[in-house]
């Protein structure tokens, strides 16, 4: 039996998901919008994703990896994401 590993969006993984990104050939960088706010980008080739840090950076560009230039979720999905979620 192989161990539980458990990973929480926290400050520890930032660097680990700016690292992932790097490794999968992502040029990273931040902008600072104002003293509050902080945006943060992946480019690589013509592709450019951005999000408010590191963490959630890697899960976007996760969807565009796995569901292509039709990322968006179609009626059908939103409706059964809903039906199972929303109660």
């Amino acid at each position: 039996m192989s161990e539980e590993i458990k990973i929480s969006a926290a400050a520890n993984v930032e660097i680990p998901a700016y690292l992932a990104l790097n490794e999968k050939g992502y040029k990273v960088y931040w902008k600072r919008a104002d003293e509050n706010t902080e945006y943060w980008y992946a480019k690589k080739n013509n592709l450019i994703f951005m999000a408010e840090g590191p963490i959630v950076l890697l899960g976007v560009v996760g969807v565009y990896e796995l569901r292509g230039s039709n990322w968006k979720a179609s009626d059908a999905e939103i409706v059964r994401f809903m039906e199972k979620y929303s109660k």
